[in-house]
């Protein structure tokens, strides 16, 4: 969705800008949007990984299991990304009112970054490290165990495991903010004000291919959503 967001919006300010009526109240609008339908995209990956999060540290629990709590958890993405850019509507629907420039405020660029950028690494941050922590600890449990019959070779195998999983979480953590911090690092920065639209959409382009980079992370990891969509790819192709 925020790909298709994007590419109206590149098609409606890139072609049609000047014969547009009252072009300057749909920019209020569209300035609502930007961060709306980039909330939603980026919280439904925190999304995904509190709530790999919460599978790591209640294994036994069956309501995080549940296709109940997939609904409430897009619930919760989605209400994140509306009610969180409702202060910069506000705020660019006041200077539309009084006929100023919609980026007037310097700290509408300061909060898209906080709410773009910052909140969701944090959240990303702490969840993954409770998660590679809550592992840590499992495996310091298991090699207690097995130490005394499989010797050395249990540690390696586990601390190996950590290892990798430590990579992934960096990996991931590393292309989300290189993806994302030049658009929004220009914006908190008051630098696309007078900034050419091919200049502005270049500075996403990073966001976009790092938004893919971490779906295919995403199908690339997870077990059980590979082998669920590889059932239903070969039942959509009568392959039993």
């Amino acid at each position: 969705m925020a790909s298709i967001f994007w590419i109206i919006d590149f098609v409606i300010f890139g072609f049609f800008d000047a014969s547009i009526q009252n072009i300057a109240l749909l920019r209020v609008y569209f300035q609502y949007l930007e961060p709306m339908f980039n909330c939603l995209g980026l919280y439904g990956f925190v999304t995904i990984s509190v709530n790999r999060c919460f599978a790591v540290v209640y294994p036994h629990k069956g309501f995080f299991k549940k296709l109940s709590w997939c609904f409430i958890s897009a619930g919760i993405s989605w209400m994140v990304a509306i009610i969180l850019p409702i202060p910069i509507f506000v705020a660019c629907y006041e200077a539309y009112i009084q006929g100023k420039l919609l980026r007037v405020n310097t700290w509408i660029g300061l909060y898209s970054f906080f709410i773009i950028l910052i909140l969701p690494a944090v959240i990303f941050t702490i969840s993954n490290g409770i998660i590679y922590f809550t592992v840590r600890a499992f495996s310091r449990r298991v090699n207690t165990i097995t130490e005394n019959t499989s010797g050395n070779f249990s540690i390696e195998c586990l601390s190996s495991r950590d290892i990798r999983l430590l990579k992934h979480i960096v990996f991931v953590f590393i292309i989300y903010m290189t993806g994302w911090s030049p658009a929004y690092i220009a914006t908190a920065a008051d630098a696309t004000v007078d900034m050419p639209d091919w200049l502005l959409y270049l500075l996403i382009l990073p966001a976009g291919v790092s938004f893919v980079i971490l779906l295919v992370d995403l199908l690339w990891y997870n077990h059980e959503i590979r082998k669920y969509l590889k059932v239903k790819f070969f039942k959509w192709l009568h392959i039993q």
